[in-house]
């Protein structure tokens, strides 16, 4: 792991912080463009106004070099998973619901002493076991994308998850 562990906020809520290299404006197309953001997260479509559906493409065959774990075996070939938009404002603020509507992740960023901060907070699941998961999914979701942005070779998307779930598993606990 090259990165800090994301935490956990009072409400359950998730948190991650990332210092990438500039420009703000290519950092931000790695979140909004499909094709870039292809790269490190997910594929789809993008909306461009609060309110736009939009779909999420996730396919780690082409993630990673890695195969997929047995367990997540379902994902073999991707799967598409709908999306809203909630709110926007490039190149600073996107926020988005994914599977349902608890599940809200915004994302922020910031130009801070030569790099672009950013700042991810997701909202966690109604159900606290699928939390570990998310957790090092945005662990390993992340690494990649901080290699995409320093031109380097993608770490292996399921080395970093299973490592960061081992992680998270210690360190989370149910919202209180």
């Amino acid at each position: 792991m090259r990165e800090d562990y994301g935490t956990q906020l009072e409400d359950g809520s998730l948190r991650f912080v990332r210092d990438l290299p500039r420009p703000i404006e290519r950092v931000w197309d790695y979140l909004v463009d499909p094709e870039k953001r292809a790269l490190w997260f997910c594929g789809g479509s993008m909306g461009g106004r609060p309110g736009d559906g939009f779909t999420m493409a996730f396919n780690h065959d082409h993630l990673s070099h890695e195969p997929l774990p047995d367990r997540y075996a379902s994902m073999q070939g991707g799967i598409d998973l709908a999306a809203r938009l909630i709110a926007i404002d490039p190149p600073h603020l996107l926020i988005f619901k994914g599977v349902n509507e608890e599940e809200e992740t915004r994302i922020e960023l910031s130009e801070e002493k030569g790099r672009v901060r950013l700042l991810l907070i997701q909202a966690p699941p109604a159900d606290f076991a699928q939390l570990t998961d998310m957790a090092a999914g945005w662990h390993a979701h992340l690494g990649i994308l901080v290699d995409q942005l320093a031109g380097e070779k993608p770490r292996g998307f399921w080395t970093d998850h299973e490592e960061a779930a081992d992680y998270y598993r210690a360190a989370l606990s149910p919202a209180s």
